[in-house]
């Protein structure tokens, strides 16, 4: 899988502090303090290492880390059934929308836009694209995935007759607009993630106009 071979740093790090967060929630804590008691109490009897006095926890909330953070990975997957996946593949697969490749991307956009079993990939973003414009419905992870995927594949590509706005740039301004929204600001805000996330997006869209051929307009490429 791509996304675990992975080794930026940035990418590290948000991970990890999105997986502290996910689980801080997930156990009813408001913060990394309550975490570690609460990890605590449920591993006395098992030999772990303290949590509350060392701070442990603390670092990882932080994201400070220089690799991925395995230890602590294993130990948090004994009492956090899926850990390791949320870190992976991020909270509603995030991750995997964001950095994953085009079968995961597809993949991603097929699923969450609900088409049906047989339907290609075309179909599946034609009916983001529509969901959002129509009925003002969207999901973040769809959204991020059909970006990514755009922008890898098909990143200057255009609507029907080829003189319409680009798909790919299209999406990402559908997905700004999406990110300002206050629900889907405090979601990542309480993952600890929001400003990294639109830096992350932000990056793709840098790499996707700086090869921008003659024929794409100039006004396609003025967001970042």
């Amino acid at each position: 899988m791509n996304s675990k071979v992975n080794g930026d740093l940035s990418c590290i790090k948000l991970r990890t502090i999105a997986l502290m967060n996910h689980l801080r929630i997930r156990a009813g804590a408001s913060s990394p303090y309550q975490l570690s008691c609460i990890i605590g109490q449920e591993t006395r009897s098992l030999g772990w290492p303290d949590m509350v006095e060392s701070n442990r926890l603390y670092k990882y909330f932080r994201g400070d880390v220089r690799r991925h953070p395995i230890q602590i990975l294993n130990l948090l997957s004994q009492l956090f059934q899926n850990a390791e996946d949320i870190y992976w593949s991020g909270p509603e697969d995030l991750w995997s929308a964001l950095w994953g490749d085009a079968h995961q991307t597809s993949t991603i956009v097929k699923t969450f836009s609900k088409t049906l079993e047989q339907s290609t990939t075309e179909e599946a973003l034609n009916k983001v694209f529509m969901d959002y414009l129509v009925h003002g419905s969207f999901s973040l992870t769809s959204s991020i995935a059909a970006y990514k995927y755009l922008a890898s594949t098909d990143p200057y590509g255009r609507f029907g007759d080829g003189y319409g706005f680009g798909r790919a740039f299209s999406i990402y301004r559908q997905l700004i607009q999406i990110l300002k929204m206050d629900d889907i600001k405090k979601y990542l805000s309480e993952l600890g993630i929001y400003e990294g996330v639109q830096l992350e997006i932000s990056k793709i869209e840098k790499e996707r106009v700086s090869d921008r051929p003659y024929w794409v307009s100039p006004i396609e490429c003025g967001l970042v």
